[in-house]
């Protein structure tokens, strides 16, 4: 079988733009207007967030990733609403990302982006995703939508039919280029 191997790329807003937003450009928020600015703290718009169609609750979560594999052989994806993925202790990710194509991941698309500590990502809904931990253990912060976390855990511990979500193993070996 052939293996494909995935470089992983420096994370910027133009590269991430087809499968969602970045959070925490310096040059974004240097420019932006802050929705309030003084002495002790600022605050700056980075984006809205979409929890879907009937407006489910949005959901914060703490993420252990651990995963450190190079070796990529399933997405998942969330059919109704942005997933946003920060690191914040621990070190860096590599968020792996692909456009869906009727239902399944369009591997042409596949890229896999490095996540440094204190930036993160937004992916639209729709978009095929897995994460992986550079070096060890990184604490991450995820928004996403309540329902979607409760359909994704019963898909991975019942092996339940996804409603809101997708797994699917890949067609072809892809190995990270670490």
């Amino acid at each position: 079988m052939d293996i494909k191997t995935l470089p992983i790329e420096a994370l910027s807003p133009t590269s991430f733009a087809p499968y969602g937003d970045v959070m925490g450009w310096s040059a974004d928020l240097a420019e932006s207007e802050p929705g309030y600015r003084s002495t002790a703290s600022d605050f700056v718009h980075q984006l809205s967030f979409d929890t879907g169609i009937d407006g489910g609750p949005a959901e914060v979560l703490w993420v252990h990733y651990r995963d450190n594999s190079s070796r990529i052989d399933k997405l998942e994806m969330h059919q109704l609403t942005h997933q946003a993925v920060v690191p914040i202790h621990g070190g860096d990710l590599v968020q792996i990302v692909c456009l869906d194509h009727d239902d399944v991941p369009n591997i042409d698309s596949l890229k896999a982006f490095r996540l440094p500590q204190g930036m993160g990502v937004s992916m639209h809904p729709g978009c095929w995703h897995t994460t992986r931990a550079l070096d060890g253990d990184v604490t991450a912060l995820m928004l996403t939508r309540h329902s979607t976390t409760r359909d994704l855990v019963a898909m991975l511990t019942d092996g339940a039919a996804g409603g809101e979500s997708r797994l699917t193993p890949l067609p072809v070996t892809i190995e990270l280029g670490i």
